[in-house]
């Protein structure tokens, strides 16, 4: 009788020790480079199409917080805000690897996390502009093999660095098939019979659809370069928009761009072309790395990640292309996800931005919570991704995060690349909010732009192509919902941890306080504010503006905080970083050929092939002995990792 008794629980101690010592799962995390999501990239992608998005979640409504590349890749490694990481641009003294690595917020960030958690970690590809042939290499990660700057736009002639050691140039071959070929290789490294039987984490950050050197449309491999005769950039309502008037309701810069002639029309339209062209190569690594996992029987025990850094618009409000505006093409970015638990086809709605996703991935190995930072700005979205039909319902909303407010934000200047027709703007700096619509609810846009604090509204729900400016001549209706989304604004855009993820909370407990009524109830969403009641309290509140365009992030020219100790910005999780060392390449540049690469026969090239090509810099192209450097002692490689 007794054994009998004690079978099932001792059965079940053992399927507890089962789970709690099975090795967490791999995860591979595809990342390309301003990749739109709103002009169908994606419809020309048939593995991302196949073996991700239809063997998993596509995540509609996920976005970037930051339209551009560098500070988006540090708010994803770092989990922050990038008002938090300071990281605000590509290059000094808003942001840049340089910076990166000086604030020390390179000593406390994703791979560490994950190497505490038991993982191998590799990255492959593009990093963080500003890295050069004198960088120490980035800190934590097992391999880190990187793509670097001059070249790093120079799709036919790649230059790449492995754990801070000499630069190697792989010539004759396309930068695309390079990372391909290097990410396979190292998967069949971490998969072979006699490898340590660790769970690992591979990024994979191929530079396609970014444009080339000179605003010049991205290269794709020669074997792709006539792929898709006659296509040419979606004609969506808000193209090239031939309306004066609605062309003046938008703001700064934007809003004086004459209608694209037929000439920066046809350049536009290359660049569509050459990027979906680009894609079909970044499709070959989704191909390649599913089928080796299904090889080694691994696919199902693995998380494949597929998204970019920042959206991208071609044609839209009369822009030729680029990036780095709060419009809907610049922010709404492709991701999808596979993996353990993760159903088949389906699509979630729920709002998600990259700030979770260092989060989200702590939670799929296994890290416990006790050893995750105390700085994440965002959440976890593996319960969403497992379980989406919940948290999409209105009982899904279990931990009172407000999921539907996003905030987007940018500093400095702004580039439309369009080949010779390339322009450039100093003063693009502003702060965003979004209400994301969901399931047919409502949707709003507010933008504060820091040229005459401009402002914009827009209905997203009825006027999806963000072309009507309500707030040029707001009626009593419309004024009252924008004191609420100037209020959201004030919190959200210098929000920190709990405050980002909960910021009608922040509002809800200072109205409860506030002297201005007598009583209140708690809201929680946007219709429970816009209760007439609250109109003191929101009339109350001041308005965020910008003192004036700076090309970097000033507490002082972005006041008022609130709450007040929003005012910190991150600063107790990172150094100041007011000077930091820029790590020149003053050497001679290691010209390839000017030849296409990547045809055909390079598609299933082996890493020998590749290797046979490749060569070690010269001290004179990287620029030994007589570098410049403003900190000497980060100069060249080091061993502090």
């Amino acid at each position: 009788m007794y054994l009998k008794r004690s079978l099932p629980f001792a059965l079940a101690i053992l399927n507890i020790l089962d789970v709690t010592t099975a090795k967490p799962p791999n995860i591979v995390f595809i990342i390309s480079d301003d990749q739109d999501a709103r002009l169908g990239s994606l419809n020309y992608m048939e593995h991302v199409q196949k073996d991700i998005i239809g063997a998993g979640l596509d995540l509609s409504n996920h976005f970037g917080t930051v339209a551009l590349c560098c500070p988006a890749r540090a708010t994803l490694l770092r989990g922050q805000a990038a008002h938090n990481t300071n990281i605000t641009h590509v290059g000094g003294p808003g942001g840049g690897y340089p910076k990166f690595r000086r604030s020390g917020e390179m000593n406390d960030y994703l791979p560490h996390w994950l190497n505490k958690a038991g993982y191998t970690t590799a990255y492959i590809g593009k990093f963080m502009n500003g890295y050069g042939a004198n960088s120490p290499p980035p800190l934590g990660w097992d391999i880190a093999d990187i793509l670097i700057s001059p070249y790093i736009y120079a799709f036919n002639n790649v230059v790449m660095k492995r754990n801070g050691e000499r630069p190697v140039h792989y010539k004759g071959f396309h930068q695309t098939d390079v990372l391909r070929v290097k990410a396979v290789d190292l998967l069949e490294s971490f998969t072979a019979d006699d490898a340590e039987q660790k769970p690992f984490y591979l990024e994979i950050a191929p530079v396609s659809p970014h444009v080339s050197g000179g605003g010049f449309p991205t290269t794709p491999q020669a074997r792709h370069m006539h792929a898709f005769p006659g296509v040419v950039a979606p004609r969506t309502p808000n193209w090239n928009t031939a309306d004066d008037e609605l062309q003046q309701g938008k703001a700064a810069w934007v809003r004086d761009l004459p209608v694209m002639n037929k000439k920066v029309v046809e350049a536009s339209d290359a660049s569509f072309r050459a990027r979906l062209q680009g894609l079909l190569g970044v499709d070959e690594i989704v191909e390649d790395v599913v089928a080796l996992l299904a090889k080694k029987g691994l696919l199902e025990d693995t998380f494949i990640i597929y998204t970019t850094d920042n959206g991208f618009h071609l044609g839209q409000h009369r822009v030729p292309g680029g990036k780095g505006l709060p419009y809907i093409e610049d922010v709404n970015l492709p991701f999808a996800v596979r993996g353990p638990g993760i159903a088949c086809g389906k699509v979630s709605t729920i709002p998600s931005t990259h700030v979770d996703i260092a989060p989200t991935l702590l939670d799929i190995a296994g890290l416990p919570r006790d050893q995750w930072p105390p700085f994440f700005d965002g959440r976890s979205l593996l319960p969403e991704w497992q379980n989406p039909e919940y948290y999409a319902s209105e009982n899904g909303n279990v931990d009172g995060i407000e999921r539907e407010i996003i905030n987007v934000e940018f500093w400095g200047s702004a580039t439309a690349p369009a080949g010779k027709y390339t322009t450039h703007w100093e003063h693009n700096s502003y702060k965003s909010l979004r209400i994301v619509a969901q399931n047919g609810r409502q949707g709003w846009l507010f933008n504060r732009w820091c040229t005459g604090n401009q402002t914009e509204l827009y209905d997203t729900v009825a006027d999806p192509y963000e072309l009507h400016n309500l707030a040029l001549d707001p009626d009593v209706e419309t004024k009252r919902l924008m004191d609420r989304l100037s209020a959201l604004l004030l919190v959200t855009k210098s929000c920190g941890r709990e405050s980002c993820r909960k910021p009608w909370e922040v509002l809800s407990e200072a109205c409860a306080q506030s002297s201005v009524l007598a009583s209140s109830n708690d809201f929680k969403t946007l219709d429970q504010a816009m209760d007439t009641r609250y109109d003191p309290f929101f009339e109350s509140l001041p308005t965020f503006g910008f003192q004036m365009c700076l090309p970097y992030q000033l507490p002082s020219n972005e006041g008022p905080f609130f709450p007040a100790e929003s005012e910190d910005l991150g600063r107790e999780y990172r150094d100041a970083a007011t000077e930091f060392a820029f790590w020149l390449n003053n050497g001679t540049f290691a010209v390839d050929t000017m030849s296409l690469h990547g045809d055909l026969g390079q598609r299933y090239m082996s890493f020998e092939d590749l290797s046979a090509g490749a060569r070690d810099l010269t001290d004179e192209e990287i620029g030994w002995p007589s570098i410049e450097c403003k900190a000497p002692d980060y100069c060249g490689t080091d061993d502090d990792d």
